[in-house]
């Protein structure tokens, strides 16, 4: 296996709980799907392809080491001399190493092994172990080399204590070294692939036998767990698995996957990948943030559990093969003539490798070009009259009728699939929506049109025309799973509140306020009545002595640092200068006007910098309104909110997590999908988590009236809670909004209506890192069930139909489910669950409640937890007649019941070492 230069990681993670073997993954690929690989027990890495593993999974890897063989491509061949070269691999051009030589040893632990060591990996993957054997030489000199690589490897261990190794076969080393190994691999137990032919070929029954003996003596004799590789062609997912499942059989670990291994294959376990590529390709000089794929598909492809790698078109394609790897492939391609003749071969392969893509607006390629034949599209005439409907999917027209003068931007049908939206002119037929096999499209004008105007502006409201989540779901193909949810947790909906700084100084309108700062009836009015979680923010161009109002500074400083010594408010920094456009107040940091207005605040001698305005805010609020023992968690986002990736990394590596940007609102008069946006946005290496909701700026004429406005958010909180939930409830709004009696009494309503909602209060703060978990949370088919592994943060699956809730008693990490409403929801109780399906409907379980667990064990008929939230309790146990909740000796009573929900309340925030008892 030393064969490729490209030898990628594979991640350790707990013991899977369906068949008792343990899972291993092989990766050999560019772009190291971290978290996807985090799933496996046994990982494999090669270390070439990163500097080092994520800082959170230092230490769980094995590095990929060749001892037996160099590729001439290896930073330290060079310094392989040539009286250590023996012979030569010519299948792989890899040179034969002389292990029997003792100053080699000495190179490989120097040059190979210690650097590794340095990079945190603690494990290691020994590879060509059986190379000596291709070099002739008499029984003698075949032990001599064996015995040479035995020292080499007893020699890493001593000098690396702790370091823990798998073989690549090596059996005959098993004696001398097996304490320090954690398991056997070996390739090709069903199927093989020959290199020099090009094609797979099944092993014959006496090679396989012999290698099932010698995992079988290695399990015995060893108590050691057994790696199958077999290879499988990447487009037969199906192929794969079978395989898979005839090596479990044996009692062998099954890693099937292609035979450059860059691509994530089928295991023990079997990764459901969730990262979609989702490429643009917008007009040049246009904002990316602002195409129809971020602006309308980004919402959709969230919602189904797809985490997106968005891409211009002209941008280098992902490396390797997605297979496994990607959910899927869509395309929102608005400049056809900026699609590359790369880009069209690379999609075209994609294809062939069985990754769905999905095509959207219009086609990135033309149909009667030979490089699109894996399509199976067929360019008809242009049509030179009207056509009509002859076919349409319930999926279509969505939230509007199909236009009365239809148009075919795309004159072309499909050779197979199904037709979604049919037209004919004549006996000539057009198909403008098709799932096909290979995936779907979707064309304009079919996709999304203009209809309404907005409640905010003249502007014109988008409508789908074809049911989103549908199509996409058909299109890729996506599986039946549990999806990771933002929206819920323990049942109920998120909800918290942040606050724009903007406006802070504002004197007030208000009837016994009058004259007074905005900040001060905020204050009174609203922070100290309505004591729920609240992020709030201030421009520190507003409020210090370094900015626009020094004369008030005192005042100002005052008023915030009796906000922030709140215990129910969060500090957040909304920058020091304001910056209204992000990415041209970057580019002119002496600039106070830019071509669409203001840049930033005009603060007198300031030149912006991003440091200043994140980090340097952050700095002055801890050290001038912050209590003792009080942060600054994050920064708001101003202006435009659409800040650029070096403002984003300068945030995070100053600790600040941040939030806003993106518009969603839906309400009555405008009740389209295209007015509910994604959770966030990622940019390079960096990700913007967007605001959930929008404030009241925008629900007031820009400000202008009528100031009562905001008050309808409270039609976008019901619009995007039910019958689907896509968002929790985000009360966003800025200090100004106390300034005026309207508004004042708007935000009020809309706090009343908030709090009598069965909600689960918490900071804003939380639900960015629950965001953040989103994307690298991972679930994984096991067996009957599934193994779902993330950071902690977010701990809710929504439950589509086809996936059976889980045995709660045959389950671990699993506190409950809710079922109906928008749900079904699973509660996680930690970082990881195994989902076991079977009888659910007798399980005894969290039900909903308000609050965090912080603590879950189940044992038998005895659940024991805590909870910690930000009001009042309120929690519902599933449970049988008969079952006591106590706290120490303390019986609990239940407030209600509902057939086996029983309702409990307290006036208490927290409750610790909750024991619930039920008979046998």
């Amino acid at each position: 296996m030393a064969r490729f230069s490209l030898f990628i990681a594979c991640l350790l993670l707990p013991l899977t709980v369906s068949a008792g073997l343990r899972s291993a993954a092989f990766y050999y690929g560019p772009d190291i799907p971290w978290n996807e690989l985090a799933a496996f027990d046994l990982p494999v890495v090669e270390a070439a392809q990163s500097d080092a593993p994520p800082t959170h999974l230092v230490g769980e890897f094995y590095a990929y080491v060749s001892l037996g063989e160099v590729l001439p491509s290896r930073d330290y061949a060079s310094g392989i001399k040539p009286a250590w070269i023996v012979g030569e691999n010519r299948d792989w051009q890899s040179r034969v190493l002389d292990l029997t030589n003792e100053d080699l040893r000495g190179y490989l632990l120097e040059h190979v092994i210690a650097p590794l060591w340095a990079q945190g990996y603690r494990k290691f993957f020994f590879d060509t172990l059986d190379s000596y054997r291709l070099v002739e030489g008499t029984s003698g000199d075949l032990e001599a080399q064996r015995e040479g690589l035995q020292t080499l490897i007893n020699a890493i261990a001593e000098a690396f204590p702790g370091a823990r190794f798998i073989l690549n076969r090596g059996f005959e080393l098993l004696p001398a070294v097996h304490e320090h190994v954690d398991a056997v691999a070996a390739e090709s137990l069903y199927q093989r692939w020959l290199p020099a032919e090009k094609r797979y070929q099944a092993v014959p029954e006496d090679d396989r036998q012999w290698l099932l003996d010698r995992f079988e003596e290695v399990r015995e004799r060893y108590s050691l767990p057994t790696i199958a590789i077999d290879y499988a062609p990447p487009g037969d997912r199906a192929g794969a698995r079978a395989l898979a499942e005839r090596i479990k059989a044996r009692g062998v670990i099954p890693w099937v996957s292609n035979p450059a291994l860059d691509m994530l294959g089928v295991g023990q376990i079997e990764v459901m990948p969730r990262r979609v590529l989702a490429v643009h390709g917008e007009p040049k000089g246009s904002r990316w943030e602002q195409s129809e794929l971020v602006r309308f598909a980004l919402m959709p492809m969230q919602f189904l559990g797809l985490v997106p790698d968005i891409r211009d078109v002209g941008d280098p394609m992902p490396g390797g093969t997605l297979t496994g790897r990607y959910a899927g492939i869509v395309t929102w391609i608005n400049e056809p003539d900026r699609v590359n003749s790369r880009f069209r071969k690379w999609l075209a392969g994609q294809v062939a490798d069985g990754v769905p893509v999905a095509i959207l607006g219009q086609m990135p390629f033309d149909p009667e070009d030979p490089v699109s034949k894996p399509f199976g599209l067929q360019a008809q005439p242009v049509p030179r009259t009207l056509p009509r409907v002859v076919k349409q999917h319930p999926a279509m027209a969505f939230e509007a009728p199909l236009p009365a003068l239809l148009e075919i931007a795309a004159p072309l049908t499909p050779d197979a699939g199904e037709s979604w939206l049919q037209l004919a002119v004549g006996d000539q037929q057009y198909t403008s929506v098709a799932v096909t096999p290979w995936g779907g499209y979707a064309l304009d004008p079919f996709v999304v049109r203009s209809a309404l105007p907005t409640i905010s502006s003249e502007e014109t409201t988008d409508r789908w025309m074809v049911q989103p989540l549908t199509f996409l779901r058909a299109a890729l193909k996506l599986p039946e799973m549990p999806v990771p949810d933002v929206t819920t947790e323990n049942g109920r909906r998120l909800f918290f509140a942040h606050m724009d700084g903007d406006g802070f100084p504002n004197l007030a309108e208000v009837e016994g306020y009058r004259g007074q700062a905005a900040g001060e009836v905020l204050l009174q009015e609203i922070l100290k009545r309505y004591r729920v979680p609240t992020t709030l923010s201030v421009v520190e161009g507003e409020v210090a002595k370094t900015g626009l109002y020094p004369k008030r500074a005192e005042e100002l400083e005052d008023i915030a640092q009796r906000m922030f010594e709140l215990p129910h408010v969060e500090a957040a920094t909304h920058t020091y200068s304001h910056p209204f456009y992000w990415y041209e107040a970057s580019q002119k940091p002496g600039a106070i006007l830019g071509s669409e207005g203001p840049l930033r605040l005009n603060i007198p001698g300031y030149e912006l910098t991003l440091q200043r305005e994140l980090a340097g805010s952050a700095d002055y609020m801890k050290k001038r309104l912050l209590p003792p023992g009080k942060d600054v968690e994050m920064v708001l986002w101003s202006g435009d909110t659409m800040p650029t990736e070096e403002a984003l990394e300068v945030a995070r590596k100053n600790g600040l997590l941040n939030m806003n940007g993106s518009d969603t609102l839906i309400t009555e008069s405008a009740p389209s999908w295209t007015l509910i946006k994604g959770i966030g946005l990622p940019k390079g290496d960096e990700y913007q988590v967007y605001a959930p909701n929008q404030n009241e700026n925008v629900y007031t004429g820009e400000w202008r009236g009528p100031f009562y406005g905001f008050q309808r958010v409270i039609e976008t909180f019901q619009l995007t809670g039910e019958p689907i939930r896509f968002k929790p409830i985000n009360v966003y709004y800025h200090t100004y909004i106390a300034s005026k009696n309207a508004s004042l009494t708007s935000l009020r309503r809309v706090f009343d209506w908030v709090l009598s909602q069965p909600v689960h209060a918490v900071f804003a703060s939380e639900y960015v890192r629950k965001v953040l978990d989103f994307n690298r949370m991972v679930v994984a088919r096991d067996g009957d069930g599934w193994l779902i592994q993330g950071g902690g943060e977010l701990r809710t699956l929504r439950v589509p139909a086809g996936v059976a809730l889980p045995d709660l008693a045959r389950s671990a990490g699993i506190a409950g489910y809710q079922e109906g409403g928008p749900g079904p929801y699973v509660h996680m109780s930690g970082e990881t669950a195994h989902w076991r399906s079977g009888d659910a409907g007798k399980g005894t379980g969290l039900w909903s409640a308000n609050a965090r667990l912080t603590a879950f064990e189940r044992n038998g008929n005895t659940l024991r937890f805590s909870l910690r939230g930000y009001m009042p309790l309120s929690f519902t146990l599933m449970q049988a007649p008969g079952c006591v909740l106590r706290q120490d000796e303390r019986v609990i009573q239940p407030a209600r019941r509902d057939g086996r929900l029983y309702q409990y309340r307290s006036d208490q925030r927290e409750l610790n070492e909750l024991r619930l008892q039920c008979r046998q």
